[in-house]
């Protein structure tokens, strides 16, 4: 034979070789394996068949059954799941399935299966059992030998990172919560510090809760309901001791503080309670980082339905009521704002009287002692900040049983008033209520009392001061009474160098009327109305510039409709926090705070104007 052709010939039997075991026996082999993989372990089984799982290994082996809410350990301690936990571990037992089979082998004792290194034990329903031995690691480190019991000599691999799912220290499995309880379950709970008397507070409706003992009144919803939150999803840094048989050393013999907590909303011995015993403070070296511990301050405690003493943090102790003020409910007038329909203001110097026209328009009329009512135009803005400031004013002590008014300043009567009008439905009745408060002069605090109660409240007197504001304070100062910016159709700008610019809206952009041959800078004039639409005075300036023509900008706008604003003319003469401006040709030199300008105001044309493209190098 010609050996060309002899080794033409070998070529592509050598091919066909190659093709055939890429084909038919390493890629079927491929596709059986990616099968296998997809065949899980507990095949057929949901999670809801799952009803045990145990793990025996060297260190902290566990067994864990499936109750009727939830998953428990009976050893080696009795105690709950973590819920996330649960979740995490029973979907990996449903989701375990091998990487690679690797058949039946007669030595088993290669992969360390003689002497599993872990062996895990399902318990389904039906009272069936599938027990995996896990043995070495594989060459790769990545995975592990596993077979299971019926067949100990047919061989697989598991994913290490599908098998530490499951394989956790017991303390990382287990609940951690300071109490059990739900939130949402618990009507009533009794605070109890050490060496005071003790408080009670009840739920009432979902979302609110009442002070009952020692004073009745409403309670902070916001404060118990951070309390019980705390107790059920912060964390127990460590278990300390599982069954205690003396407390002593943990001062839980006599506990500095208790929190008792019921199902119930009064006292009956047949409904459910747990809650928290406080013991002593101590210090513990604790995780904070990987690899890396820091010691803090932690306290011992103890459910009072028993269990293992346990160490809390002190950012949860710090936050535990220990006064009655605390849970009490501190915000005086509740009210929803949009409801008020007339608001009072009154002192010793006059009173202000403003009442609703429309859901942004008040009247306000002013009157000192002796004199006649007068309007002043008011501003929607500063009023809705002091109908504000009073719905969260909150009370810094209580007076429950005052023996002596003129020792707080409200005998024979109290020298300042805040009333308010609140209507909830159109057709309704109107309610007012009023606060007489005492003097503002001397001291932080200044005490005040509701209409119609005798218990005196007392607020920092920085918070009435901004609530008793002057009328000046309330009116409408600004200096171009803009309501939007986008109604505003032109803009004339004026500099001290002689140059004037107009500027005329078109669409969303601005076009330059004069002088011609640049480009608006529509940012900038956006930044301009935005603060011309803002900009209050602050009255008149005692000293200003004497010259005003030494102007820095002057600015006229007109609308849409024709009005006209200003001009508003900026003066050069300003002080590090003022600058002095002129409204039309009025001769007052009024003030302005520079904060309120900022960057706003151009300090030269170029600033209205795109810059000039850059010709380009040759």
């Amino acid at each position: 034979m010609n050996p060309k052709k002899n080794l033409i010939l070998l070529l592509v039997l050598l091919v066909a070789g190659v093709g055939y075991y890429l084909y038919d026996v390493k890629w079927a082999g491929e596709k059986k394996a990616e099968e296998d993989r997809k065949a899980k372990i507990l095949k057929g089984v949901d999670s809801k068949r799952l009803m045990r799982i145990s793990l025996q290994r060297k260190e902290a082996p566990f067994q864990l059954i499936r109750t009727e809410k939830n998953w428990h350990f009976v050893k080696p301690v009795d105690a709950l799941m973590d819920e996330d936990q649960q979740e995490i571990v029973i979907k990996a037992a449903a989701d375990l399935k091998p990487h690679r089979r690797l058949g039946k082998m007669s030595d088993i004792s290669e992969f360390g299966l003689d002497k599993p290194r872990m062996i895990i034990t399902f318990g389904l329903k039906d009272e069936n059992e599938v027990i995996i031995h896990i043995g070495d690691r594989t060459p790769t480190r990545e995975f592990r030998y596993a077979s299971i019991k019926s067949n100990k000599s047919s061989i697989f691999t598991l994913k290490i990172s599908d098998i530490n799912k499951i394989n956790k220290k017991v303390f990382e499995l287990r609940d951690r919560a300071i109490v059990s309880m739900e939130p949402e379950e618990i009507q009533r709970f009794v605070v109890e510090p050490k060496g005071k008397n003790p408080f009670t507070v009840v739920r009432k409706g979902k979302e609110d809760w009442e002070m009952t003992a020692p004073v009745k009144d409403k309670a902070d919803s916001t404060e118990a309901d951070g309390v019980l939150s705390a107790l059920k999803y912060k964390k127990v840094l460590r278990f300390v001791k599982e069954d205690p048989k003396d407390l002593t050393p943990y001062g839980l013999d006599m506990p500095v503080y208790a929190i008792r907590l019921f199902t119930d909303k009064k006292d009956k011995k047949d409904k459910k309670g747990d809650g928290i015993l406080l013991g002593l403070p101590t210090e513990a070296s604790l995780p904070v980082r990987q690899g890396k511990t820091v010691r803090q301050v932690v306290h011992y405690a103890r459910r009072i339905s028993g269990g293992p003493v346990m160490l809390i943090g002190n950012d949860v102790v710090k936050d535990f009521p220990r006064e009655p003020f605390k849970l009490r409910n501190k915000n005086i007038i509740d009210f929803d704002v949009d409801h008020i329909t007339r608001l009072k203001l009154e002192r010793a110097s006059g009173s202000i009287d403003i009442k609703r026209l429309a859901k942004k328009k008040w009247d306000m009329r002013v009157t000192r002692p002796g004199g006649k009512s007068v309007q002043v135009p008011s501003r929607h803005k500063h009023i809705d900040d002091v109908l504000w400031d009073i719905k969260w004013a909150n009370a810094v002590e209580f007076v429950d049983e005052p023996e002596d008014l003129a020792k707080y300043g409200l005998a024979p009567k109290g020298v300042n008033r805040v009333s308010v009008w609140i209507k909830k439905k159109k057709e309704g009745p109107e309610v007012k209520k009023s606060l007489t408060l005492g003097p503002l002069t001397g001291g932080k605090k200044t005490y005040g009392r509701l209409d119609g109660s005798k218990r005196l409240f007392a607020f920092d007197k920085k918070d009435f001061d901004k609530i008793l504001r002057s009328s000046f304070q309330l009116s409408d100062r600004r200096l171009a009474k803009i309501e939007k910016g986008e109604d505003i159709a032109r803009v004339a700008v004026k500099f001290p160098s002689g140059v004037e610019m107009l500027f005329r809206r078109s669409g969303e952009d601005w076009t330059i009327k004069h002088p011609s041959g640049r480009k608006a800078n529509g940012g900038a004039i956006a930044s301009l109305l935005t603060m011309l639409k803002d900009l209050e005075h602050e009255g008149e300036a005692k000293e200003g510039p004497r010259d005003f023509e030494k102007f820095r900008a002057r600015v006229s706008l007109e609308d849409k409709s024709g009005k006209k604003f200003g001009p508003i003319t900026f003066a050069r003469g300003e002080t590090k926090d003022w600058m002095f401006v002129k409204e039309g040709k009025g001769a007052k030199v009024l003030r302005v705070k520079k904060s309120q300008i900022g960057p706003n105001l151009p300090g030269s044309a170029d600033a209205l104007l795109e810059e000039k493209k850059k010709k380009a190098e040759s």
